[in-house]
């Protein structure tokens, strides 16, 4: 009950992947991926530790197709699992396994690799595989996202009431680039992670800044006055001397 993509940018090194599904929490459970290395898939009746094996081979410099031979060596249970993977060369590689009852599929293109089980129609992944191809010079989220709603048009699931979604892509020093998550949605899983990642457009630089460089990012002033104005109401100053030394921050609106 799961349409996924994921591809890779070989100008930055990033991966990343797009993922709906009509159960809870999908982001955490299903996507795994490393920066210039590979990104891995495992879903249906998801058991998050193939994926957690199947990117640690991919990042040992494994082919996608010997990473997931090791995934399926590694599980009795195996057969009720879904498995994609891409590696840092742009080859990808599957397993579906036989215990899957329902429409199920996956399309390859240039740097991409689009899954799904439960699906309503076999169209679901080739509608993914190639709207990611589209647009290649744009940023690999938007182009993941924008295949995973070309996969929502084609059909989605067989029921079609997703309540969760993800966006995610990679970024150097180990920081991710775009790490965005509907939890819970009441049926438009997908619609909603369009209007995250809208909000969210802009801020990535900004992100990586206070995590790498946090003495280049300016203060808050209206954050940094109500905290000192606080402290004074609460009579805090001596636990706290922000307002005595006001010259340590850099304050900007």
């Amino acid at each position: 009950m799961t349409f996924s993509i994921i591809g890779h940018c070989p100008r930055t090194g990033a991966f990343g992947a797009a993922i709906a599904t009509s159960d809870l929490a999908v982001g955490n459970r299903c996507v795994r991926l490393a920066h210039g290395r590979g990104a891995m898939l495992s879903q249906h009746r998801t058991d998050s530790r193939l994926g957690d094996l199947g990117i640690a081979a991919l990042q040992e410099g494994q082919s996608a197709d010997d990473a997931v031979t090791h995934v399926i060596s590694s599980s009795p249970d195996i057969e009720w699992r879904q498995l994609g993977a891409l590696d840092h060369t742009g080859r990808s590689a599957v397993f579906h396994g036989r215990r899957m009852y329902s429409i199920y599929t996956h399309s390859t293109g240039k740097n991409c690799l689009a899954l799904g089980n439960i699906l309503d129609n076999e169209h679901v992944t080739d509608a993914m595989a190639n709207a990611f191809q589209q647009q290649p010079n744009q940023p690999l989220a938007e182009r993941l996202l924008q295949a995973l709603e070309a996969g929502l048009a084609a059909g989605g699931e067989v029921l079609g009431t997703l309540k969760s979604a993800a966006l995610q892509v990679t970024g150097d020093h180990g920081i991710a680039a775009v790490d965005l998550r509907v939890d819970i949605s009441d049926g438009r899983a997908v619609p909603d992670l369009r209007h995250l990642f809208d909000a969210y457009k802009g801020r990535e630089a900004g992100l990586r800044a206070v995590a790498l460089e946090p003495d280049s990012v300016p203060v808050q002033a209206k954050l940094f006055n109500a905290s000192i104005q606080r402290i004074a109401q609460l009579g805090l100053e001596t636990r706290f001397p922000t307002a005595t030394h006001r010259d340590s921050w850099t304050v900007a609106d």
